[in-house]
């Protein structure tokens, strides 16, 4: 039985989404696609625009069989943390198959990049702490690091995809897992404002949106992303981001420097700076902004203040995937009936785990959602699955 795993934010959920999942069915012609959900907040730390349910029902609608949502302290991680715990979630849930964009979806070459990262050769590490001695930021020197002993993958590490794609891959191979990686060519320029309708950036589509750009944003969905995007909207079930700065200027103003310094993913007093800066400014972007830097990216300064504003600590990351949360499904028999001999727990519902621990920053990231998008204070993941016939 094939089962084809995605892993993904959808949000929104756009014409590109869409075409990867096209594609990537009929690359693999699976029994069944699992989607792993990002959850309230995306990777790069930010709070998502809509709920995990809207951008599940979206998915399902466009070809997904199955949504589960990733823990919310797995999904703020760095790229290569955030692969591997969703590539080992669906791998539990039983994929044989894990689908991902490229801007550079050649499989010799994004192998090659991986294994050189994976188990780097003493020119590449010499290279790599040459260029941190050199004041770059680890991104920048990695990138540089591996151009000198691998040129023909000059351009891998230079796209935010292929980034993803060869995290994915070296989790696959950390791991020894059976998974069959299928990469799909990623066009279009995910850092770009401009929306190209048939490509788009989520990004984009978001600014248009909180703009009022409607016409220029629905240019970039399928017809059941607009509808949810627009009943959302229409009944203000987006987040105000001032109400998250204001929440997460108060809590880190409340921090005492020893819990600051138990948040995941530190190094060199960053916490100490995070906190003094904090008392000096009035919003998230500003404070991003302060502490920010070529060797702290704005993507790790903003996933530490997500992590400080969901109470996460450092020791969160060593929790093993115990169960999978299901936020949507598709009415078919054959999709639930292999579960039963998976070696995790399906829940419909937190309140069905045997590890609430597991679950606790989520259900605090959902309420905080639900506050930034003036939304009754009202328990989460509890009997709100989502089903399409």
């Amino acid at each position: 039985m094939k089962i084809l795993g995605i892993v993904a934010e959808y949000d929104p959920f756009h014409r590109g989404h869409e075409q990867h999942l096209a594609l990537a069915r009929k690359m693999v012609s699976p029994s069944a696609v699992y989607i792993a959900l990002s959850p309230c907040f995306r990777q790069r730390g930010d709070i998502s625009l809509l709920s995990p349910y809207v951008r599940a029902r979206c998915a399902l609608a466009c070809g997904a069989d199955a949504v589960f949502s990733l823990p919310v302290f797995q999904v703020l991680n760095d790229g290569l943390q955030y692969a591997a715990h969703a590539v080992r979630l669906l791998h539990a849930l039983g994929c044989t198959h894990l689908a991902f964009g490229a801007e550079t979806a050649d499989p010799d070459l994004l192998q090659k990049t991986a294994s050189l990262l994976e188990d780097p050769p003493d020119a590449l590490l010499l290279e790599l702490r040459n260029g941190l001695n050199r004041g770059l930021g680890y991104p920048e020197a990695q990138e540089a690091a591996l151009r000198s002993v691998f040129p023909e993958g000059e351009a891998i590490l230079s796209h935010p995809n292929n980034i993803l794609a060869v995290a994915y891959l070296r989790a696959i191979r950390k791991m020894n897992l059976r998974m069959i990686p299928v990469p799909i060519p990623r066009s279009g320029n995910d850092r770009s404002d401009t929306i190209d309708p048939e490509s788009p950036s989520a990004s984009a589509i978001r600014k248009a949106l909180l703009r009022g750009n409607w016409t220029g944003a629905f240019s970039g969905l399928p017809e059941v992303s607009r509808q949810e995007i627009q009943r959302a909207f229409l009944q203000h079930q987006v987040p105000d981001e001032r109400i998250l700065d204001q929440l997460l200027l108060s809590r880190l103003r409340a921090m005492s420097p020893a819990e600051a310094s138990r948040l995941p993913n530190l190094s060199e007093g960053l916490e100490n700076r995070l906190l003094q800066e904090a008392k000096r400014v009035s919003s998230r972007a500003e404070l991003l902004d302060r502490v920010s830097s070529r060797r702290y990216t704005r993507a790790r300064v903003n996933r530490l203040c997500a992590s400080a504003l969901l109470g996460l600590h450092a020791s969160a990351n060593d929790e093993p995937v115990s169960e999978a949360l299901l936020l949507g499904l598709r009415r078919k028999p054959e999709i639930t009936a292999p579960w039963k001999d998976l070696p995790i727990p399906v829940l419909s519902s937190v309140q069905e785990s045997k590890h609430p621990p597991l679950w606790e920053a989520d259900v605090k990231a959902w309420k905080i959602w639900a506050q930034c998008a003036s939304l009754q204070d009202v328990y989460p993941y509890s009997a709100k699955l989502t089903t399409l016939d």
